[in-house]
């Protein structure tokens, strides 16, 4: 099967991470495979891990140029007609691709053609997002030949009802599981980062930045330092509050004890120096970066950003409103060394029999084949 990923830029973030894995394994399996880009990245960012015999193109020649991403994509669908008509499958991701697979869709009728077939994946599950982005996101999904989710949504559960024709599913996030840290350089990255010896850590690892609420995670490290005076504590990760994180460190009395290193180019050496992962769930959705702690066997706990949700007995990670129950919860399994082992080896077990990239391309890979279909 030909396969096209198309994505914003191959940055930090979960949807890109899972479209190196998908990309990763499909190649392995045999799949002729591409990626696409609005515009180029700096590669040590995501794009190293890609296999070299994959290819990389983008719209934009410029880093960050996303005036070209967005204003170039009628001019590059057209001189790439050939080659995308002779692909099974154009796979989009995040805004800019969906914008791609409208347009290529729109090529594909002018030219009377069958192929390739459209189809997107919309990582916003649950995500506050505006009225006004889901409205265009759900209008933009009506000419997919594939709609994929990657957890249950009311409002996209009652969309699928309206368009029983679209093949659509809902596939997990998934990830590579052999993803480990050299314990020489995890120690070096540890000294540099200045997180004393013997101490235990409780971290988080992504983007800082409004929607993921960086200053609530401040105020559950608050509450667990004061319950846990000798823990430390590490937001990874940069973004546009990071400077409001400083001076809320600074307002809750962290000084000394938060380390912010900016953003961590391999999560797997911050994962290897903290006990603890402090991720935020929506719902029962956990982002890649929560399944890549507990992959790593870091126990995780998380902040829950629905207000109106109540924990289920199947959930796989507690989870709460309060970062003051959270951080109470992070205090008492720093005392507990035999339960947050408990806990790691019940969550790692959990991550790698729902969580694999393997079952997310066998998912993916059937739903192709219905969009195919769909679209002949």
């Amino acid at each position: 099967m030909r396969i096209v990923h198309a994505i914003p830029a191959l940055t930090k973030g979960g949807a890109e991470k899972v479209v190196v894995d998908l990309a990763n394994e499909a190649h392995r399996r045999g799949h002729e495979v591409a990626i696409v880009t609005g515009y180029p990245a700096d590669p040590r960012l995501i794009q190293d891990r890609l296999d070299p015999q994959i290819a990389v193109q983008s719209i934009a020649g410029r880093e960050g140029d996303k005036l070209r991403a967005y204003g170039g994509l009628p001019g590059w669908l057209w001189r790439q007609r050939a080659w995308l008509g002779s692909q099974d499958v154009v796979h989009c991701h995040l805004t800019h691709a969906a914008l791609l697979g409208s347009l290529l869709s729109l090529q594909r009728r002018v030219l009377r053609g069958q192929r390739p077939a459209v189809v997107e994946t919309f990582h916003g599950v649950g995500m506050p997002i505006r009225a006004r982005q889901r409205w265009l996101a759900a209008n933009l999904a009506r000419g997919r030949d594939g709609f994929v989710l990657m957890a249950e949504d009311p409002f996209w559960s009652g969309w699928r009802d309206r368009h029983p024709a679209i093949p659509s599913a809902i596939i997990p996030n998934g990830l590579a599981l052999d993803q480990t840290a050299d314990p020489a350089t995890a120690l070096a990255w540890r000294q540099g980062v200045g997180i004393p010896d013997g101490v235990v850590v409780i971290g988080t690892v992504g983007r800082i930045r409004a929607e993921r609420n960086p200053l609530a995670t401040l105020d559950a490290f608050a509450a667990a330092a004061r319950l846990a005076p000798t823990a430390h504590f590490l937001m990874g990760g940069d973004g546009p509050m990071l400077e409001a994180v400083r001076s809320g460190a600074v307002e809750r009395g962290l000084s000394g004890r938060l380390h912010l290193p900016g953003l961590v180019l391999d999560p797997a050496l911050a994962l290897a120096n903290i006990d603890l992962y402090l991720t935020m769930n929506v719902g029962q959705i956990t982002g890649i970066a929560g399944l890549e702690a507990a992959a790593a066997g870091c126990p995780v706990i998380a902040l829950q950003a629905r207000s109106d949700y109540h924990p289920a007995p199947d959930d796989w990670i507690w989870s709460h409103q309060s970062p003051a129950l959270v951080g109470a919860e992070l205090a008492r399994l720093l005392l507990d060394p035999a339960g947050r082992a408990a806990l790691a080896m019940h969550q790692r077990t959990h991550v790698k029999a729902h969580f694999s990239v393997a079952a997310m391309q066998d998912a993916y890979e059937t739903l192709y084949h219905r969009a195919i279909a769909a679209a002949n």
